[in-house]
């Protein structure tokens, strides 16, 4: 059986953790698939958005049971070349895609399940989604950006509650927070995030490209650095045909057709 269900509709490439019995824990195998599933979209030129969501009630409720009783015994090399290296593959893949990534979270996303939803560059969540960065009752920390990332969606204050005390929040907390964009009836997330990945899909790649690839340097650049980057991205951008279809559009007085080019 396949960890990782992979279904294409109108450039939207939805991946779904198909371990729903288990709540979709995430395994070694699991990870080692979803890494290369996202790496596959990421190269694949009729791609052009990504949804990330679970199968059954929960998007991921972290690192398997049974995989995180033989930590313990694991050396630190081994730590480092199997676990971090497959447990970070799809927190790369995610943030290093020139394509929008959207975590459509239907269920409790806690552990290593609530990393992948804060890597994503959207989240959406059902009305039944449930947010824990419950590493410290485990007594560990966060390793998979969540350290790094959370803090900057929600501020310091609040990411210091959430991973120091593995504080579960609800879908209407996190959208208080800022830790999600939008809330939806259980019901409507499917359609929502394909709405929404439909629409970014038909959007001017090279632009959303240059953009998600700013937006991620800004996360660490000082400001003039960044200034003197986004010229080079804007001149990439102005040189598309797609910017030059926005142009013409905007003066014709309609929707652009975005082709990607």
């Amino acid at each position: 059986m396949s960890h990782v269900l992979a279904r294409d509709l109108d450039g939207v490439r939805t991946l779904t953790l198909n371990r729903p019995a288990a709540l979709n824990a995430l395994t070694l195998e699991g990870m080692r698939e979803l890494g290369a599933r996202l790496e596959a979209a990421a190269a694949d030129a009729g791609v052009r958005a990504v949804v990330l969501t679970g199968a059954g009630s929960a998007f991921s409720a972290g690192g398997d049971a049974k995989f995180l009783l033989e930590i313990p015994a694991m050396s630190d090399d081994e730590l480092r070349a199997v676990v971090y290296a497959t447990f970070q593959r799809p927190i790369r893949a995610i943030r290093t895609m020139a394509k929008p990534v959207i975590a459509a979270v239907n269920g409790p996303a806690v552990g290593a399940g609530c990393e992948l939803a804060v890597a994503a560059d959207f989240r959406l969540a059902s009305e039944q989604a449930r947010f824990g960065e419950v590493w410290i009752k485990l007594g560990c920390v966060p390793a998979l950006g969540g350290m790094y990332l959370l803090p900057r969606l929600v501020g310091l204050t609040r990411a210091t509650e959430l991973i120091l005390t593995g504080e579960i929040i609800d879908a209407a907390e996190a959208y208080r927070i800022g830790l999600v964009g939008r809330v939806v009836p259980a019901g409507d997330l499917p359609a929502a995030a394909q709405a929404l990945g439909r629409a970014l899909a038909e959007g001017p790649a090279h632009a959303l490209a240059a953009a998600k690839a700013a937006l991620n340097r800004g996360l660490a650049a000082d400001l003039w650095t960044e200034l003197e980057a986004t010229v080079t991205a804007q001149i990439g951008c102005f040189r598309t045909q797609d910017f030059a279809e926005g142009v013409r559009a905007l003066d014709e007085r309609r929707p652009p057709r975005f082709t990607g080019g």
